[in-house]
């Protein structure tokens, strides 16, 4: 027991007698003392000074704030709600207790958060909650040889962010965190942004978003300062191509190819209906996506909405393909639609280079034979209208594609 108190005897000697930048445990008492004299404490263990650091209190204070991020941990385009993991900053300068009795220390010192006072800075836009920054988890740490208060707060900010899913699966989204001092306006709190973007030195890369740019800037509305700390994260789009676009131009394509069936199968009207109801699970697949919002709409969802209404058309288009497939030979052709399958065919232009002397063309008319050689049959007009209209389908598809998916492509 008596080499034990000796020893501690000894060490204690040792700090008193040192004369390098630490400071007495005494001192340091002293110091606590002095502070909470000067502040005062409240019962339940929180700040509960409202003076500010100032001794004029018609001075103001300059909070400088500086935003550090550590991860990305959600983005959700649905509920428009941003979360990241980070910290926060706070140095200002209390002179109060710089001017205080106590004089000694040379380096720094912790005090417990309830000694002292601290900002009541919020998040505005936090989406659990108005709360104040920080609280009895982090102390402050005084620093003597600055005379400033440095605070440096631990958080998870959850705020809210308005999605633009304009080019969804290429969509850019910027967001931003403003704070504010609840209590007191600008000519008591002055907010600082000591630099023009966040600390990104620890930053841990993020599986779904990257980080593209972050800024940040104060501003006075209606005699209070904010700051806005804004990020701008980028999606990572080649998951959300190989399972959504890809899927929806594989099948936009082989929608069209309905018309290379056989007019007498029974699968045409059915095959339709599949890939009908195949763009219908892609749209509300991507859907799921996306926001319930009706200001601002993805291209895709547009372009899959014209597919639809495209695969619909093409439902009842084969149904009346059939059926003029399926007339009686009996019933006759109109010469309107005669014209225009023989204008597809090209056999008027093969008729009309063929020299002809009028002698034989009216033996001709008189037996029959010119009709018979013209005559268009009902299967015949469904054959050359399938052709068509495949082509007709394929070039209006690659309108389409290139129209409305052009401009994501030029977003990736």
């Amino acid at each position: 027991m008596l080499p034990t108190t000796m020893l501690m005897i000894w060490l204690v000697s040792i700090l008193y007698i040192s004369d390098v930048s630490t400071y007495s445990y005494t001192t340091a008492v002293d110091y606590l003392e002095d502070a909470m004299k000067v502040y005062g404490t409240y019962e339940g263990g929180d700040n509960y000074t409202f003076a500010r650091p100032v001794l004029v209190q018609t001075n103001t204070v300059d909070i400088n704030l500086t935003m550090r991020i550590f991860s990305l941990n959600m983005f959700d385009a649905v509920t428009g709600q941003i979360e990241i993991a980070g910290s926060i900053e706070m140095t200002w300068k209390d002179e109060v207790v710089f001017n205080s009795s106590v004089t000694e220390l040379k380096d720094s010192i912790v005090l417990p958060y309830w000694t002292i006072w601290t900002p009541t800075i919020v998040l505005l836009n936090d989406v659990n909650g108005i709360e104040k920054i920080g609280g009895s988890t982090y102390r402050p740490r005084y620093e003597f040889s600055t005379q400033l208060v440095e605070w440096k707060v631990r958080v998870i900010l959850k705020g809210s962010c308005t999605p633009d899913v304009t080019y969804y699966p290429f969509d850019q989204q910027t967001c931003s965190y403003i704070f504010t001092s609840w209590h007191h306006d600008s000519t008591q709190i002055s907010l600082v942004i000591p630099k023009d973007t966040w600390d990104t030195s620890l930053y841990e890369i993020n599986s779904v978003w990257s980080l593209e740019e972050t800024t940040t800037e104060s501003f006075t509305l209606n005699g209070y300062e904010y700051a806005n700390f804004t990020v701008v994260i980028k999606r990572q789009y080649l998951y959300f191509v190989f399972n959504i676009v890809l899927p929806i131009l594989l099948l936009s394509a082989v929608n069209g190819f309905v018309f290379l069936l056989p007019v007498e199968s029974d699968e045409r009207v059915g095959f339709s209906i599949m890939c009908f109801l195949s763009i219908v699970v892609l749209l509300q697949t991507t859907m799921q996506f996306l926001p319930d919002s009706s200001i601002q709409m993805s291209l895709l969802c547009y372009y899959l909405v014209l597919m639809m209404v495209t695969s619909a058309v093409l439902v009842i288009v084969n149904i009346f393909m059939m059926r003029i497939y399926l007339k009686s030979s009996d019933s006759k052709v109109p010469k309107v639609l005669q014209k225009f399958i023989l204008v597809i065919t090209c056999n008027i232009c093969k008729k009309s280079g063929n020299k002809v002397n009028a002698k034989d063309e009216d033996e001709a008319k008189d037996k029959g034979a010119g009709v018979n050689r013209t005559k268009v049959t009902w299967p015949e007009v469904a054959k050359v209208l399938d052709v068509f209209l495949f082509l007709a389908f394929l070039g209006g598809q690659a309108a389409l594609t290139f129209f409305f998916l052009l401009p994501l492509g030029l977003r990736a």
